[in-house]
This record gives C-alpha cells, structure tokens and sequence, in this order.
C-alpha cells in the first residue's frame, strides 16, 4: 500500500512538472522567452555566416525572445520542407520564399500578410510605406495584388567583363547597348581570339532580362488572366540578335552558366551576363581585372531586370509570435543590418534607406564592381511567375525553345509552339 502511495505520488509529481512545462513552452507565459524558427537557404558560402551573427545580435538585444535559424537547401527545398511540416502541424515562424514561387506559396500555405503584421502585431504600422519603392513592394505581389512577404533578398543580372580583354581588343568602356555587346564580341573574337560573351543559363532570369530591355516579355496579366507573350515581335527581334551572336557571328557560347563562370574566371571568356550574386566569388577567383556595368539594353529602350532573390513570409499562428517575428524583422531591415546582409551575400539593398545610407557608400567605395547592380534598382521588375502547378513546365518549355533557336531553328517558329505549349498549359 506505502508502495503504492508512493508511485501515485511520483505519478502526480510527473503531471505537474509536464503541465508546468507545457506552460513554459507557451508564448503566453508571462516572463518566457518567445522561440520563433527562421527559415532561410543561405548557405556556408552564400551569406549564411551573416544570417547567423544577425541572429546572435538580435537575440542578445532582445531577451525575451529567441530566434532559431534553420538553413534549407534552395527555395524549391525549403517549400518541400515546409509541405512537410505544414501537413504534420509545424510550421516555422518566418520563411524565405522566392519571387518564382509567388504564385504557388500562398495557394497552399497559410500565412499573415506584411499589412496586416505591422498593422496588429508592432508599434511601426507605416513601416511598409516607410520603406520600400512602388518597384521593389511590386516583387512581393502576387497575380491578385496582395502583398505576400517583405521583399528581402534582391538581385538583378549585370555584365561582368575582362578588362584585360577588352584592353587587348583595343576597347576602353564597357558596351552600354545590346548593338556595342554584339560589335565588341566582334572585335574581341577578330583581335585576341578568345571567346566573346556568355548569357547565363542556368535558368531564364537572364533570358527574361534580354527580352524586356526591348520592350519583350515572358508573360502578361490581364483581368487576373495570365497570357505568355514570348513570340510577340520584340522578344523574337531580341533573340535574333542572340541568336547571331550564337550562330553566324559565333562570338556567343551556349555553354552552362557553371561552365561560363569557369572559362570567365580563367581568362578565356570575356564577357559574362550574369547575376550579381556571383560577384564574390568572381572576385575571389579570377586572376585578371574585372570590371562590372548595367545589364545592357536595345538601342532607344529603357532598361527592365527581373529581380532574383525572396521575400520573408511570415508562416506563425500564434500571436505572441507574430509579435516577436515583427520585431525580428525591423531589426532585419535597419540600415547597418542590411548593409552587413549586401555585403554578406553580395544582393542589392531593398530599402532606398539603406542604399543611401553612409555605411552603403562607403562599401561601394570599397568595393566599386557593386555599383552596377546598386544602380539599377530602379529598373528592377518582377521575376515571371506562372501560376499554379504549370510554373516548372511554362519555364522548361522556354529553356527548350532557347536550345532549340541557339541550335539553328527557325525563331519564329519555336517561340510560336513555346508561347502556344505554355498557354495551353493555363486552359
């Protein structure tokens, strides 16, 4: 019986402590600490040892809160990941989701819109305003207008050249137009007979960017009815001089991008449309001087950059933790932590406030090769996001019709079966 009385007593001992511990984990408690999880993809070697000491400033400033940052393996990877936890009932707090993946995150995913966040749950309800340009808000947009996230990571595409090179080649500036690209890859094939130019591949950002800076485009929103209008005469006038460079003049290679960047950082290739991401590590392993400028544009056309990059979702259900994430977020956005984030990533500043700011300046002036991408925040647009499920496929059927012109078919022809095959996609 003593026996007895004895393990009752442990029993409710047991119950007590796990009840007291389930009041601890709450974000009610009174005098707890406030866990959120922050989910990000930088890794190692793309500004995740900066995600980390942000992380560690802010949770030193801020004892009543901890943030927990969980690195995930690309954006595609991360919305798998979050699938996942989503369907077993455990969401993190505050995700990066990509600008391609606009459409898809909030038709499957439950979250608070940036408004209505600032608006409920901080003490700065004019923050959006406060700091983002009509451009860079228009990145966090979806199809229907609603802002998704806080536009956060921002990159844009800008042309790296050899200046060694072009010195060679007898050319002092770099070429502004996609004409001067195409008479420099020219000259420089004639003169050194190293290979030209290269636009990146990997994906159709930069396609895109090419496309837009004549007046082209991917794709076109009318009524909330998406229409792909690659075959419209201005986006096939771009590929023809893509297609020259390619076929006739053979001053362009239709290589990877991973192989471009490699003949580019050995000094066997010239030029180099690319992202402005890349910039580390072209600094870090080219041996020749570089040299960066503005993504070029069609003589008479203003220049448009599809930006790459995330905004930051927040993905909390609980109040106490949307309180907390709000806070982590202005901290995030504040001027010295958004220089420390360019200058850890190599992305472009998304607030007109940071990119003003005397910390910015003095990193430019550090480092000059980054004004390129700095200065063309203004002509940044949203990067193509094909709604629904058909994304993936509308960008696989560009990418095919991109090999298919580059490999000698009729322009014309492809970019009709491509425009046809993607909205085909969307009855």
């Amino acid at each position: 019986m003593k026996r007895n009385k004895i393990i009752m007593l442990i029993l409710s001992v047991s119950m007590l402590g796990g009840l007291l511990g389930g009041c601890g984990n709450s974000s009610d408690s009174k005098g707890e600490k406030v866990t959120i999880e922050y989910w990000h993809t930088n890794s190692e070697t793309r500004g995740g040892p900066t995600v980390e000491e942000q992380i560690k400033a802010f949770n030193e400033a801020n004892p009543d809160i901890e943030v927990i940052g969980r690195y995930n393996d690309g954006y595609d990877g991360l919305m798998q990941n979050l699938q996942a936890d989503a369907a077993a009932g455990n969401t993190p707090d505050l995700v990066q989701v990509s600008y391609s993946n606009l459409e898809y995150f909030p038709n499957n995913f439950s979250y608070t819109a940036p408004d209505e966040l600032m608006e409920n749950y901080s003490d700065n309800p004019e923050f959006i305003s406060d700091n983002f340009a009509e451009n860079i808000i228009s990145l966090g947009t979806d199809s229907q207008g609603d802002l998704v996230g806080f536009p956060y990571a921002v990159s844009n595409p800008i042309l790296y050249y050899n200046k060694d090179i072009l010195q060679e080649a007898g050319l002092t500036d770099a070429p502004e137009t996609w004409e001067e690209v195409k008479d420099y890859a020219l000259t420089i094939k004639e003169t050194t007979g190293k290979n030209a130019f290269h636009l990146q591949e990997n994906d159709t950002w930069a396609l895109q960017a090419l496309l837009e800076c004549n007046g082209g485009s991917f794709l076109t929103w009318t009524d909330g009815t998406p229409e792909c209008t690659i075959a419209d005469p201005a986006s096939a006038e771009a590929f023809q001089l893509y297609a020259d460079m390619t076929l006739n003049d053979k001053t362009s290679v239709h290589i990877s991008t991973d192989e471009a960047l490699q003949a580019f950082n050995a000094g066997e290739l010239a030029m180099l449309a690319s992202s402005c991401a890349n910039l580390a590590g072209i600094e870090e392993s080219a041996s020749f001087e570089i040299g960066t400028a503005p993504f070029p544009v069609f003589e008479g056309k203003e220049r448009a950059v599809p930006a790459g990059g995330c905004v930051l979702a927040v993905t909390s259900q609980d109040d106490e933790k949307k309180k907390a994430v709000a806070k982590f977020i202005e901290f995030l956005y504040e001027d010295d932590n958004l220089v420390d984030w360019v200058d850890g990533t190599g992305y472009v500043a998304p607030t007109n406030s940071a990119l003003n700011s005397d910390g910015m300046q003095q990193l430019l002036a550090e480092d000059s090769l980054r004004e390129a991408a700095s200065s063309q925040v203004e002509d940044i647009i949203p990067w193509a996001a094909f709604p629904g499920d058909s994304g993936l496929q509308a960008q696989q059927y560009i990418s095919d019709a991109r090999d298919q012109i580059l490999n000698g078919e009729d322009i014309n022809t492809a970019l009709t079966e491509c425009q046809n095959s993607i909205n085909a996609l969307f009855e």
